[in-house]
């Protein structure tokens, strides 16, 4: 093979100690090409992809033969001579900008997507030039390997290695003028313009946009800054040296429904992080969004977490996040996000603090930690100040709802503010809107509540002269415990009616009440709930029963439970022919006893209730005197008989008699059944 025109210098091994796989995704190493063409003056960059090739074509300044070999095949070529302090730093000869690449290594990240990179480039009044890189190749070079043999010599300095020599290629672009063009093929993974690639190069650069005559394309459209799709996700906005409330639709308003929640903070600080007229300055923003899942970008399968705060450097992003380093405690730092730009991280004439792969900063430097101080700083106070946005905020949309002003402006002042402090808690759940008017409804009521314990509390150190003053208080008591019991008997009665249409069937009303009766005894009666601190004497009695059915020679569905005002034995008869009372007196008695003996040992004076719960009503029980005789007999040893119907209906009866006995109820009750929409 001939000698190439093109040779890549790889000096002291430098692509041995860099490897070509310096990033890890297609926006990443994008945008390295799209530095490149704003560091050579193009005012246009168009991206295209194909199903086996990427091409980037810039209208840049181009390059001869001269500039390839000795600058963009030189890996490691300093690009930008240091200066002295207080020298202008260098600038592009056409635009006067300040370059984003610096060591000249930016182009070895496209290896770490493909094996093959084509590039075609022309200066203006030039022929052109066009090579093609082949990882591979350049692999064998940094081995020190023999194209001919395959072997790596011995004993080769890798200083004196052959430098590797580009394929030189037809020149089959068309560049009008001048300019470069990036081929790229031999995908190491399938490659695509995946969705959310415009949003993701958008958001690497800060200088994409008709400000700085710089349009990028992809695939025909143009990507602008709109493309970055998170101001709209701002609830308050603190902004450094440039105006971007324009941008956020959805901040917080006043009154007047103007977005006021906007502030121009400081953006000098000296290097120890403190405020200052600025040994180091910033531009850029810190936003907090209105819930943490709202920086839950979704793009298809490569989702983007946006709670980070990103650090700009000459335009481009210089460090994903700098955030992670200032995890607050609670909630708070979940919903911020932000981009500063920090231009004296690249200063020409400080020592490059970039690290080798250029997507991060040296954390140990000085001017790293100044940034790292002065970000600490804001975060403590955006803390504090969006506490007390907040807080205004909700109690402001709270008050929207009429019936929650009318219940706010009757309480006392110095009530109000701890109101206040409900709603803002309320604010910040991630609960629908749709659901808020139930939650402001019960926070009313844990308010009032706690309201009503305050008092309580107080009675002790009022004269009873006095004790007028607390009847209004106390008088909320009982308006507390109504609307509780309403919304308990409401849920219970949905529930009963749920039973009864899963129940119709009576082998599934027997099997339901097997499973379900013991952990929602209120069915049985209203005054009973399932009590927990009595599970040993329960273990006991109920091998004492299970003892009793043994002898007995039966195996009826029997248990104890104990609740607050009682003890409870139940029986669930499963024949489906009719019993007589004598036979279910005389079956009930024995465990009934049993169970008494039981607690005259341990001296428990509760009283003993038991219920048999049967298919069909006792022999007899069809004459309304035979059966009211038969109930008062039983009444003597505390045993109830029912029927399963009996037993929903009967549940179901008693709360509702309560919901209307409190039909007519006002004030408290009928203002929490107002706000909930009922």
């Amino acid at each position: 093979m001939p000698e190439s025109k093109y040779k890549m210098s790889i000096s002291l091994n430098v692509l041995n100690h860099l490897g070509l796989n310096l990033y890890s995704n297609t926006p990443a190493v994008l945008a390295e090409v799209i530095a490149n063409a704003w560091d050579a003056d193009a005012t246009e960059v168009k991206i295209n992809f194909s199903k086996d090739a990427i091409t980037v074509a810039d209208n840049g300044v181009g390059m001869d033969l001269d500039d390839i070999n000795k600058k963009y095949l030189f890996v490691g070529y300093e690009k930008r001579p240091k200066k002295k302090k207080g020298e202008d730093p260098l600038r592009t000869p056409i635009k006067g900008r300040l370059p984003m690449g610096r060591k000249g290594i930016g182009k070895l990240s496209l290896f770490s997507i493909a094996e093959k990179i084509s590039v075609y480039s022309r200066k203006a009044g030039g022929d052109g030039e066009s090579f093609l890189m082949d990882a591979k190749k350049i692999k064998a070079v940094i081995e020190g390997e023999s194209e001919s043999n395959g072997k790596k010599p011995k004993g080769v300095d890798p200083s004196d290695i052959k430098p590797y020599e580009p394929e030189e290629i037809p020149f089959e672009v068309s560049i009008n003028g001048s300019g470069t063009v990036i081929k790229i093929t031999d995908f190491k993974k399938p490659v695509r313009a995946a969705k959310g690639l415009q949003k993701r190069i958008a958001r690497r650069f800060g200088v994409i946009g008709e400000k700085n005559d710089f349009a990028v394309f992809l695939d025909g459209e143009q990507i602008t800054y709109a493309h970055r799709d998170y101001f709209g996700k701002a609830r308050f906005l603190f902004q450094y040296g440039e105006d971007y409330s324009g941008l956020c639709k959805n901040l917080d308003k006043d009154d007047a429904g103007n977005p006021v929640w906007c502030e121009d903070r400081r953006f000098g600080f000296n290097a120890s992080g403190e405020a200052s007229d600025g040994t180091y300055k910033i531009k850029g923003w810190i936003a907090v969004s209105h819930r943490s899942n709202d920086l839950d970008d979704k793009m298809g399968k490569e989702d983007e977490n946006l709670n980070k705060i990103t650090i700009v450097v000459r335009g481009k992003v210089a460090q994903e996040d700098i955030l992670h380093e200032h995890r607050l405690g609670g909630m708070f730092t979940k919903f911020i996000y932000g981009e500063i730009t920090a231009d004296f991280l690249d200063d020409d004439a400080e020592v490059d603090i970039a690290t080798s792969s250029r997507q991060k900063i040296d954390e140990e430097s000085e001017r790293y930690q100044a940034l790292k101080a002065f970000i600490r700083e804001e975060l403590d106070y955006i803390w504090k100040r969006t506490n007390k946005l907040k807080a205004k905020g909700a109690l402001r949309k709270a008050l929207a709802n009429p019936d929650i002003r009318t219940w706010y402006d009757k309480l006392p002042k110095h009530l109000q503010k701890s109101a206040a402090k409900i709603f803002g808690a309320i604010d910040v759940s991630s609960a629908d809107e749709s659901a808020k008017n139930s939650l402001y409804a019960d926070g009313i009521l844990a308010f009032e509540t706690l309201k009503m314990n305050h008092t309580l509390a107080k009675l002790d150190e009022v004269n009873p002269s006095n004790l007028d003053e607390l009847l209004p208080f106390l008088s909320n008591i009982n308006a507390i415990e109504a609307v509780r019991y309403h919304d308990i008997s409401r849920g219970r009665m949905s529930m009963i009616r749920s039973f009864q249409r899963l129940v119709l069937d009576e082998k599934e009303k027997e099997r339901f009440l097997q499973e379900c009766l013991f952990g929602n005894l209120w069915l049985l009666d209203p005054a009973w709930e399932r009590a927990t601190a009595h599970r040993e004497m329960e273990k006991g009695i109920q091998a004492v029963i299970n003892g009793v059915a043994q002898k007995s020679r039966i195996r009826p569905d029997i248990r104890y439970t104990r609740v607050s005002s009682a003890h409870v034995i139940v029986e669930l008869k499963k024949e489906s022919s009719r019993l007589s009372k004598t036979q279910i007196e005389g079956q009930m008695r024995k465990y009934i006893d049993a169970v008494q003996h039981q607690l005259d040992k341990a001296r428990d004076r509760l009283p003993l209730e038991s219920i048999c719960i049967v298919n069909k009503l006792p022999q007899g029980w069809d004459n309304l005197q035979v059966r009211q005789r038969d109930e008062m007999s039983l009444s003597h040893y505390f045993i109830k008989i029912m029927t399963y119907d009996e037993l929903f209906k009967n549940a179901f009866s008693a709360y509702s008699k309560y919901i209307e006995a409190f039909a007519s109820m006002e004030d408290l009750e009928q203002l929490i059944r107002k706000i909930r929409g009922e």
